[in-house]
């Protein structure tokens, strides 16, 4: 059928192959779009469909020559024959590829759908055509043949579209379109055969037009971005069950009836049967061997199935037999009926023992209880699980502790009872409590340790409320430092050691001693039994570390200062109250050593003005605040001055005149004093090597620098004072070095071998405030001194009574070693006149004159030089005398 206008005809001429190559560049560009089989389906595709379209051209140049018109419709018709078995070949396989994942799946769907094909294709002809030996007879029998293999084919690749669409587990939008495609073209094909059948000489547009569609609907296919999605299958399809040989025979018998009952049933009826006979046979027989198969890999896999199970019981068997943990089967009666080797190692009992007894009859403990009850429990809920330790007794006596876990499990039939896990966890709850003591306990004494001490003040704050005060003692060890130099870290261990003892035994029963770290120990206190008790407690303590201790077989006494703090006056906050204890120490330590100190607010503000007055310090060191002043040294006998004592002074500038008794200890404590001695050193030594060569009567003069211990501890204390004396050019023998009586006496080895190196250097060692209460006498003879300094209590009892006895004895003694002596304080002539008739060398004091600044030195030294020279010594006193001593200085 033709549209009938040349305009039409030209159209569909010329449109159709460009529609349809559209369509082929589409697939190929899908092709490349994609990988494996999805590539290979869109590339066949492709293929068939050009094959189509150089069909369609080679008809159309047929009928541009006139050939189709001499030769009719069956010269197209030949034609299309390679076309068509392309395309229905190269559909076919293409198709076949997106159901099929094996070679054998690809043969086996070729095989449903040829049967398809062979069950349709008498229907197909009987529609269409009518009787096979009708057409024969009318068209002839190339004809016929050429026709029966277009519509073989095309039927072939209908089937294997319908095969796929139905066979598909996912929906391709894409493919299916194609599918549609194939089915159009199929169509359109199909009607021009007939059409040629019938009139050998007629034309038809269908193909053009179905193949136009067809190419349309390719074009769209590709064009389909689409994903697949999931396609419901209940796999009760035709295709899938093993109905379709029976329906394709009934089909093709169906077929033929009609002929075989008119007796007109031809040798095509007969080729149909024998086809669909032979592929029914070779589909059985491709079934046969694919339940074989299917049977070989069941059984294969049963077979491995079961060779895994196997050896999962196996191994299941040998983590319960060889198990650490104790497994316990009891069953739904409560008796025992299985128990894990792993008992004879938990419980020291053969397991042997234990199976066919009841549950009940093994309660001896309250832990016992709780396991039986946890099993009631169980035996009545299946699938619950419970968790708990206890303890239980091993066949030796000892306890054991469990982790025991008790599952339900009565609704497996395996078991039909109560599973016991018993996990052995004594040694880890061992470790832990040992853990636990290291972390709260001190080590070395066995005392709690800080953090211990601090839950248990945190406790009693909790626990007394309002009932009652909280007291605590700070205390610290007055001389374990040198106790730790002279006989080493190891004794001063042990002495911590008793001293931690003692106090353990001084304090009373409920009383809770700790071992804060170092020499330091922490007393909390039991609720008071008296206003008092804590006074009386922190002097008990005192006392007690106060008696000697032999420590490797040498006597050693120390002392302990004790701070008291209580919530009365610092509150019920934790932090506050142990900061205030060892505040309140502190003050101890500040007023004299084995004594104690109990808080008081006011504490708070010294320990404020404290930290304001060390940044101050700090600043002044930094800033060169410090001066030094002078206080003469006289001559007893011929009242000249031959030496200075050199002072350093603080002038503050908003506090002014700060006094050395305060800051001196302060910068000894935070470790300035280094800074502030070796200033006042090199000053000294500049000024004093200056008035040497400067002023008359002071060629000979010393300067006497006074050392602390955290000087004396320097290690390069000898080299800053050779350095000092080299650079100032002041000769080593007229520097005197004082040390307090007890700095000295408290030094140990390394601090001696300092002082014999100064001495060394042909520097003069002094001892400053000799006499005020250490034991100097059992010392003096190893210490390497050349001047006692008389402390100013010995020359004030010379105006209150007169007594001279122990001035006298102490100047005796310097007599007898040979050593100068030099009295402190002196203020009035009888003091002097005193001292002077005893043999004192030298005098200083207030009498003489007051510490002056630098500038104002040279007129004291020439005002003491005349007036020795013009009174005598007996009349030095006037050289005290303030006014006089400005008159000379400005004279």
């Amino acid at each position: 059928m033709t549209l009938g206008t040349p305009l039409a005809d030209e159209v569909i001429t010329v449109g159709c192959p460009v529609v349809v190559l559209i369509g082929v560049v589409a697939a190929l560009w899908r092709a490349r779009q994609h990988t494996g089989r999805q590539r290979w389906v869109w590339a066949l595709l492709a293929v068939g469909v050009l094959a189509w379209c150089l069909n369609s051209v080679m008809i159309d140049w047929q009928g541009w020559t006139g050939e189709l018109v001499r030769r009719g419709g069956a010269s197209a018709l030949s034609i299309s024959l390679t076309a068509v078995c392309t395309l229905a070949g190269t559909v076919a396989f293409g198709l076949l590829l997106t159901i099929a994942n094996t070679p054998g799946g690809v043969v086996r769907d070729a095989l449903d759908s040829a049967l398809i094909t062979a069950a349709a294709c008498g229907l197909t002809w009987y529609a269409l055509f009518g009787a096979p030996e009708d057409v024969a007879a009318a068209t002839g029998g190339r004809l016929t043949s050429m026709v029966g293999v277009v519509i073989v084919a095309e039927l072939f690749a209908v089937a294997v579209t319908v095969h796929t669409a139905l066979r598909m587990r996912r929906r391709h939008p894409g493919l299916g379109m194609v599918c549609l495609g194939v089915v159009s073209l199929v169509a359109g094909d199909a009607g021009s055969a007939a059409l040629v059948i019938h009139d050998p000489s007629a034309s038809s547009d269908a193909i053009a037009w179905s193949s136009v569609l067809a190419s349309v609907l390719l074009l769209a296919g590709a064009a389909s971005g689409r994903a697949a999605t999931t396609k419901d299958d209940d796999g009760r399809s035709l295709l899938s069950s093993g109905a379709l040989p029976c329906f394709a025979a009934l089909l093709a018998l169906a077929t033929s009836l009609p002929a075989a009952l008119a007796g007109r049933a031809g040798p095509v009826d007969a080729w149909l049967h024998l086809m669909v006979l032979v592929l029914l046979l070779v589909r059985a027989l491709l079934l046969a061997r694919d339940g074989d198969l299917l049977m070989r890999g069941l059984e294969q896999r049963v077979a491995a199935r079961t060779r895994d199970l196997a050896s999962t019981e196996r191994r299941f068997a040998s983590l319960v037999i060889h198990g650490s943990d104790v497994m316990t089967v009891v069953g739904a009666d409560g008796v025992i009926t299985y128990v894990s080797p792993a008992a004879l190692r938990v419980f020291g009992i053969d397991p042997c023992h234990l199976v066919g007894k009841s549950m009940d009859a093994l309660v001896t403990s309250e832990g016992d209880r709780t396991l039986l009850d946890a099993v009631v429990s169980a035996l009545g809920a299946p699938g619950s699980r419970r968790r708990f330790r206890m303890t239980a007794p091993h066949a030796t006596g000892r306890q054991v502790v469990l982790d025991v876990c008790v599952t339900g499990l009565t609704d497996d039939p395996a078991i039909a009872g109560v599973v016991i896990n018993s996990h052995d966890v004594s040694e880890a709850v061992r470790l832990e409590e040992e853990l636990s003591h290291q972390a709260f306990s001190d080590a070395l004494t066995g005392l709690p340790n800080r953090a211990l001490f601090r839950d248990r003040v945190e406790h009693a704050l909790r626990s007394r409320g309002t009932r009652g005060p909280v007291e605590v003692c700070y205390l610290d060890l007055d001389g374990f430092k040198e106790v730790n130099d002279t006989l080493g870290h190891g004794a001063g261990d042990e002495l911590l050691v008793a001293v931690a003892e003692r106090l353990r035994a001084t304090v009373r029963e409920g009383d809770t001693v700790a071992r804060l770290g170092g020499d330091e120990f922490a007393v909390l206190l039991d609720e008071a039994t008296g206003e008092r008790e804590p006074e009386r407690l922190a002097q008990r303590l005192c006392d007690a570390v106060r008696r000697p201790f032999i420590v490797r077989g040498v006597e050693v006494n120390v002392a302990t200062s004790v701070g008291l703090a209580s919530t009365d006056t610092t509150g019920r906050d934790v932090q506050r109250l142990l900061r205030s204890a060892d505040l309140a120490m502190y003050q101890a330590k500040s007023q004299r050593q084995g004594g104690y100190a109990t808080y008081h607010p006011r504490m708070h503000e010294q320990l404020l003005e404290r930290v304001r007055l060390e940044t101050d310090l700090r600043r002044a060191v930094e800033q060169h605040q410090f001066r030094v002043v002078y206080q003469p040294l006289v001559d007893m006998g011929t009242g000249g001055v031959n030496g200075v004592e050199a002072l350093v002074r603080w002038h503050h500038p908003e506090r002014g005149v700060i006094s050395p008794v305060t800051f001196i200890p302060l910068a000894e404590s935070t470790g300035l004093i280094g800074a502030i001695g070796e200033y006042v050193l090199r000053e000294a030594c500049r000024q004093v090597a200056a008035w040497r060569s400067e002023v008359p009567g002071a060629e000979n003069m010393r300067v006497s620098v006074n050392l602390s211990a955290p000087q004396l501890d320097d290690p390069d204390l000898v080299g800053l004072v050779t350095r000092t004396l080299e650079e100032t050019g002041l000769p080593a023998t007229s520097l005197v070095l004082e040390v307090t009586e007890g700095v000295l006496v408290d030094q140990h080895e390394a601090a001696l071998t300092t002082l014999n190196a100064l001495r060394g250097l042909g520097i003069r060692l002094a001892i400053d405030d000799f006499g005020t209460g250490y034991s100097s006498l059992s010392y003096l003879h190893r210490l390497p001194v050349d001047i006692l300094k008389i402390d100013k209590s010995f020359v004030d009892r010379l105006s209150d009574n007169g007594d001279l006895s122990l001035v006298d004895a102490i100047l005796s003694m310097a007599t007898t070693l040979g050593l100068a002596t030099v009295a402190e304080g002196i203020e009035h002539e009888h003091q002097r006149s005193a001292l002077a008739a005893q043999g004192c060398d030298i005098g200083q004091g207030y009498h003489f004159s007051p510490p002056v600044e630098a500038a104002d030195m040279p007129g004291v030294i020439t005002a003491a030089l005349h007036t020795a020279s013009s009174r005598g010594a007996g009349h030095l006193e006037h050289v005290g005398d303030v006014e006089h001593v400005e008159q000379e200085v400005a004279r």
